[in-house]
């Protein structure tokens, strides 16, 4: 049977689809009443009587032998259904037993699904607080320097915050009130580049130093900042993530006069703004950071929260999930996204929606505006009421600085 597709179901449904055999005579009565047919007694139509009974005969010989099968046949199959049976009752049993040991009963589990249903928004509430964040808040700080820095990978620059106590740069550093060019020079050689999966581009060739509102880099020959366009694009955008408190970066050449650069020609103060909407940037490891990338033109924060919804290439993702429409208005000072149709966030991914909102926030810090997000069920998420204008960032990214 195991080579063909009969199997004893079907053998068995076969069996129960045949006419119910009603004749109780035994096989020499149904002989001897043949015998006694005057038919089968004429010579001249013997040959064809017997060919036309033949298959009759024989038909009645299979209906015997069926008949004294098909108890026998159904006698083993009960014993092996009898036998399948106890074992499924047997492993029923074991996993209704060992269910029961698992798992609470079912007043307990009405109980918890009640709690759980009355529950749901502190747990959400909860669960957020608890999942990783990529920016940090001024009250976030205290007690810390903030040192910003934007590492590069693959061409891309990732903003980091870094993290540093008042203690250890009051024990590292004569300046009583570091910038970002003396936290850049002391700390930025520690910053573990590699192991956190980024290039090795940090800290900038040659002399780096501020004067005013401008930082000053004094490159050397062979420098190579500017061998191509897209490493002078790196150069830059990775000072505007580094030197958040100054307006212009300024390239010298080592006599103290501006640089030429192959691609620009003599260099010019370079302004240090960079106001773009936020996309979420994964790195080989899995791991997301929050960064600012250009996505058409996004010269207002009203442009760049709508650019938020979909960016132009594979190489970032966006942080709004694909089934919300939003629009945005400016209400005083205040950058409103609201959102099409009510949304409720117990229905949808707890990371997927703290990197929305984190994203909304470090969009609207790039233009240094509050962000207020409406047509939400919720009041509060994580550490972030949602009744009210959210608070800026001070940076993104967060993380601290090894010993």
């Amino acid at each position: 049977m195991a080579n063909n597709n009969w199997n004893d179901d079907k053998i068995e449904k076969l069996l129960h689809s045949m006419p119910k055999i009603d004749d109780h005579r035994s096989p020499d009565e149904i002989l001897a009443r043949i015998k006694k047919d005057e038919r089968l007694k004429k010579t001249n139509t013997k040959k064809r009587h017997v060919r036309r009974w033949a298959p009759a005969i024989i038909a009645v010989a299979a209906l015997l032998v069926v008949s004294l099968l098909i108890p026998s046949f159904f006698r083993g199959n009960e014993k092996a259904s009898e036998s399948d049976s106890a074992q499924l009752e047997q492993e029923q049993e074991n996993f209704s037993h060992k269910r029961s040991m698992d798992m609470p009963g079912e007043n307990e589990q009405s109980e918890a699904a009640t709690a759980n249903k009355l529950d749901q928004s502190d747990a959400l509430y909860t669960i957020a607080s608890a999942m990783e964040s990529h920016l940090i808040l001024p009250d976030e700080a205290d007690g810390q320097y903030p040192f910003h820095i934007g590492l590069v990978h693959s061409a891309n620059v990732i903003p980091i915050t870094i993290l540093v106590s008042k203690e250890r740069v009051e024990q590292d550093m004569v300046v009583k009130a570091p910038n970002s060019v003396d936290l850049y020079n002391q700390y930025a050689a520690q910053v573990p580049e590699g192991d956190l999966g980024f290039d090795d581009y940090h800290p900038y060739k040659g002399k780096l130093y501020s004067s005013g509102e401008t930082v000053i880099n004094e490159v050397p020959d062979g420098h190579g900042y500017d061998l191509a366009g897209t490493q002078l694009y790196v150069y830059y955008n990775s000072a505007k993530e580094t030197f958040l408190d100054h307006k212009f970066l300024q390239v010298m050449d080592e006599t103290g006069k501006p640089a030429e650069l192959d691609q620009v020609g003599t260099a010019t103060p370079e302004s240090l703004e960079r106001k773009l909407p936020y996309f979420k940037y994964r790195m080989p490891s899995g791991k997301v950071y929050l960064i600012p990338y250009e996505n058409g033109d996004t010269d207002n924060v009203s442009d760049a929260l709508v650019a938020m919804k979909a960016p132009q290439n594979e190489i970032v993702e966006s942080v709004v999930p694909a089934h919300l429409d939003y629009d945005v208005s400016m209400i005083k000072d205040i950058a409103v996204v609201t959102f099409s149709e009510k949304i409720n966030l117990d229905l949808m991914d707890p990371v997927e929606v703290n990197e929305m909102i984190e994203g909304f926030m470090l969009t609207g810090s790039s233009f240094d505006t509050q962000i207020q997000m409406k047509n939400i069920e919720q009041t509060h998420f994580g550490k972030y009421e949602l009744s009210e204008p959210l608070p800026i960032p001070i940076g993104a990214n967060p993380m601290f600085l090894p010993e």
